[in-house]
């Protein structure tokens, strides 16, 4: 749910902050726990097309 809100907060378009939140909760659900570790720029590089699932760290 954070992703869609910050995805509403920071996009235009509703649909870039849909795909915002699913690209955060796809890479939420590659870490063990309830935090999601993963970066705004991780997100938007799944975004952009990169299929990988890789995690930058």
């Amino acid at each position: 749910m954070a992703g869609l809100i910050y995805g509403l907060l920071t996009f235009d378009d509703d649909q870039q902050a849909l795909n915002f939140a699913v690209a955060a909760s796809c890479l939420k659900h590659t870490i063990k726990g309830d935090a999601n570790l993963v970066s705004v720029g991780e997100v938007e590089k799944l975004m952009g097309g990169d299929g990988s699932g890789r995690v930058s760290r």
